[in-house]
């Protein structure tokens, strides 16, 4: 018979434990992992000169790494990165550790769960992969979710707290059943107005220029657009997918981004559709389907105005011929220190004249305006009406309303943040 190992006697057994991850850990796919093991003698003396090595088990039992470690105080082993790739099955990954000196050994087992990242789920719902918008390390939430897997919209994305001027990636993206015909600039313009409405997680002021591109496998249009602020650095995609008969349209928003890359690019490029998914997803929140939004007529983007000689006229064109309950809503904004406070004004016409009391009001000179169509559901407390809207808010233009000169503004002007 052959003869049997000996069991290493108890001064050479080593105590091995998993200090991080545990078993009720969960890490997503697509990020990494490093692993902390403690080794003791038998006597329950730290270890610090053994050689440990960490290995990890796939939900299915495929080993994925062998990772060595590197000794600490009091025991304590620290392991490199493992990285988790994505589109994994979800389930419990297997830690096994070893530890040999010169004269024992010991082994030490442990376990995490493997989760589904956002772009899992996103795939599994809409059936498009997105990878995290994570620029500069921005850890991204997902803040808008609509619609089904045959129309909806996404938004994702998030800043790094700082300054007046936040760090920022946002990524949107947009998808209708069926084929739009986006065969022209004008034709684009209308399926961004009309057909998708809310346009940005920033308010938007103007879209366009619009050029013709390839886009991977897909013929489409980039498009220009302007944000609220000129630090807003904004882009559109917009394409046919005839594989799974859907229009995408992806909105990449950057402010600050790193230099030396094309921060768009790398939002955006890994996006790609799987047909052979069948996706069913239904978002939390329904796709309003909604009129377009009242095309702004006047005054212009950005129009000066000096005093109170000249009326400040705003006006649109009307969306549709009004319903006994329907309105305009026009909301007018401004800054002011470190408040943005914002007034409503609700009027059947298709124009309105700002009032020279906000003229009077302390503000930075900027006035942003906006309308949208509404249909009146009560009264507020200062007796304007409210509503539900009817149609997508228009873009968002501005006018500069400031003090000629010689006439000394009856506040102090107090204005730190950018305006437009």
């Amino acid at each position: 018979m052959p003869a049997r190992a000996e069991e290493p006697s108890p001064v050479g057994r080593l105590a091995v434990s998993v200090l991080y991850p545990k078993a009720d850990t969960e890490v997503e796919m697509g990020r990494s992992v490093k692993f902390i093991a403690r080794v003791a003698d038998a006597r329950g003396n730290w270890v610090s000169d053994a050689q440990v090595t960490i290995m990890v088990r796939d939900p299915g039992g495929k080993i994925m790494g062998a990772i060595p470690t590197i000794p600490g105080k009091e025991g304590v082993y620290r392991s490199d990165a493992l990285a988790l790739p994505h589109r994994m099955r979800e389930g419990t990954l297997r830690v096994a550790i070893e530890a040999k000196t010169g004269d024992a050994q010991g082994n030490g087992s442990g376990s995490f769960r493997l989760k589904n990242s956002t772009s899992e789920i996103l795939l599994g719902k809409y059936g498009f992969w997105l990878d995290a918008p994570s620029l500069r390390d921005i850890m991204p939430q997902l803040t808008a979710e609509k619609g089904d897997a045959r129309n909806g919209l996404i938004r994702w994305g998030g800043f790094i707290p700082a300054g007046h001027v936040l760090p920022a990636n946002w990524v949107e993206v947009h998808w209708r059943e069926g084929d739009y015909r986006l065969e022209n600039p004008e034709a684009v313009r209308r399926f961004m107005l009309e057909e998708l409405g809310d346009l940005g997680f920033t308010p938007v002021r103007n879209i366009g220029p619009f050029r013709p591109i390839q886009f991977k496998q897909w013929g489409g249009w980039w498009v220009g657009a302007r944000g609220q602020f000129s630090y807003d650095n904004m882009e559109w995609v917009l394409f046919y997918a005839p594989e799974v008969n859907k229009t995408y349209a992806i909105a990449t928003t950057v402010v600050l981004p790193p230099a030396g890359v094309d921060p768009h690019a790398m939002l955006r490029d890994r996006f790609a559709v799987f047909p052979d998914v069948q996706a069913t997803g239904v978002a939390p929140v329904p796709l309003p389907r909604l009129l377009p939004g009242p095309e702004l007529v006047s005054p212009p983007l950005a129009a000066r105005f000096q005093g109170v000689d000249q009326p400040i006229v705003l006006q649109w064109k009307p969306v549709k011929e009004l319903a006994s309950d329907e309105y305009y809503e026009v909301r007018v904004d401004y800054n002011y220190r470190e408040n943005n406070p914002s007034v409503k004004f609700s009027t059947r016409q298709t124009e309105i004249t700002l009032p020279e009391t906000l003229y009077r009001t302390p503000n930075c000179h900027v006035f942003n305006w906006q309308v949208t169509l509404k249909r009146q559901t009560g009264v507020g407390d200062s007796g304007q009406p409210k509503g539900e809207p009817v149609s997508y808010s228009s873009l968002y233009w501005y006018v500069w309303w400031s003090y000629p000169p010689g006439e000394k503004a009856p506040f102090i002007v107090s204005c730190p943040n950018a305006q437009f």
